[in-house]
């Protein structure tokens, strides 16, 4: 078998072992977000990805490791969109609507990215790393608020408040987007962000 042959199906078994992995994350997605982790065995996930059980373990070895890669996989892609660095000297009321575009923008395209990690984010069995994702998008918004309170631009909140009230709306919007009681579109998107910016604003 000549080496190009061997290439060709070295990259068929890798793209083969993609496609698993991705199902079972999927999966796993699916019924996590719905259910919670103690609600799901690993067979249900198994089934829903179309595979077996023991090829579950091949990718993770147990369900506290396949939650964590999901966890890790959604808040990196999160992180990465929300926090993107912003235009140098921006005002801070300007900051702040970035950032709450952001996230509605990532919430609106990914709402079971969203309700997966609402319901997650402060499970036990969440490892280290997956911890040190959800630090960093702590220390971010702690660096805005420190900064929008030495300019005088908001009220001395402690910093959790902003993310709690940030996160828990944009989390919010999502849900009773799912469940028919609002549309979550960019107006509602736009009127929640006045709401949430009079909360805070130090006027």
């Amino acid at each position: 078998m000549n080496d190009q042959m061997t290439t060709g199906l070295t990259k068929k078994k890798a793209d083969a072992a993609d496609d698993k992995r991705a199902r079972l994350l999927a999966a796993a997605l699916d019924l996590f977000e719905t259910r919670g982790f103690d609600g799901v065995a690993v067979p249900e996930i198994a089934a829903k990805a179309g595979v077996a059980v023991g090829t579950v373990y091949r990718y993770f070895e147990t369900k506290e490791a396949l939650v964590n890669a999901l966890y890790r996989l959604l808040k990196q892609s999160y992180n990465a969109t929300v926090l993107a660095p912003v235009e140098p000297g921006l005002p801070t009321r300007e900051i702040f609507s970035a950032y709450w575009q952001r996230m509605t923008a990532f919430a609106r395209r990914n709402p079971h990215a969203i309700r997966f990690m609402d319901l997650h984010h402060h499970g036990a069995y969440l490892d280290d790393e997956s911890r040190a994702l959800s630090r960093t998008y702590a220390k971010a918004a702690e660096s805005f608020v420190r900064d929008a309170r030495a300019r005088g631009d908001i009220r001395d909140l402690d910093p959790v408040m902003v993310v709690a009230l940030m996160w828990g709306a944009a989390a919010g919007l999502t849900k009773f987007s799912a469940s028919g009681s609002l549309t979550f579109d960019a107006r509602t998107a736009n009127e929640m962000e006045e709401a949430l910016w009079r909360a805070i604003a130090n006027e």
